[in-house]
């Protein structure tokens, strides 16, 4: 596969592109937080902050476009081998499971670190339905918005910002899984620092498989199933 980078811009706009998708965000989360404190809206534990994701990715779409980006500019497109695809899917994703077992129990060894807070997703547990119910929806409200926003928009703008360093990628690559770490505070400090690790991974795979956002984001909406299950038997 080839590892193309999107259309290249300016270090400032890629910032101010940055600062809009984070914008558009905050309101649409701040809004969700008002719809549900006021009864106009139930959006639930559970659901809370997938609004303002989708809102985040639909942003990003319009700023790619508003530049006259296309769709291949996210990773939109296609393969240029079909035959590998599995091998990438399955790959990320058993690094993603790796990195979630692992990851507490290294950091452990040097620092003493909360465990993730899952207890929004209480009403998973030994609940097939719901179960059922949240593994169809996490790939629109978050496999999907998520790797739009952090792998296949935010990691471009900031290879664009550090482009004056040798190592543009990794550094686009670190900043763009803290940021996407602290995206789910409401894990708490356990589940951001995991998060971290898991966004370093996606961006990583997003890089080597060519910046094909579509691999990515299966091997994503894999390992949500995988998080679903543990919710359910937990």
């Amino acid at each position: 596969m080839s590892d193309t980078t999107p259309v290249q811009q300016s270090p400032r706009r890629s910032g101010i592109d940055i600062l809009i998708v984070t914008a558009a965000s905050l309101v649409a989360f701040a809004l969700e937080i008002l719809a549900d404190s006021t009864g106009l809206v139930n959006v639930g534990e559970v659901a809370r902050g997938g609004f303002a994701v989708v809102v985040g990715a639909v942003a990003a779409l319009a700023v790619v476009r508003g530049r006259g980006g296309s769709w291949a500019d996210l990773g939109f497109k296609r393969p240029a081998r079909w035959a590998t695809v599995p091998l990438w899917v399955a790959g990320i994703l058993v690094a993603f499971v790796v990195g979630q077992i692992l990851a507490q129990q290294l950091v452990s060894l040097f620092i003493e670190l909360p465990e993730p807070d899952f207890s929004r997703y209480d009403s998973i547990a030994g609940n097939l339905p719901a179960a059922l119910a949240l593994a169809l929806v996490l790939p629109l409200t978050a496999s999907i918005p998520e790797e739009i926003i952090y792998r296949g928009f935010i990691i471009g703008r900031l290879e664009a910002i550090f482009a004056s360093t040798t190592v543009a990628p990794v550094l686009a690559v670190a900043v763009q899984s803290i940021l996407f770490g602290l995206i789910h505070f409401q894990w708490g400090v356990g589940g951001m620092f995991v998060t971290v690790i898991l966004g370093a991974i996606w961006g990583t795979g997003y890089l080597l498989c060519g910046r094909n956002l579509w691999i990515v984001i299966m091997a994503h909406s894999a390992g949500h199933v995988w998080f679903v299950a543990q919710l359910y038997l937990s």
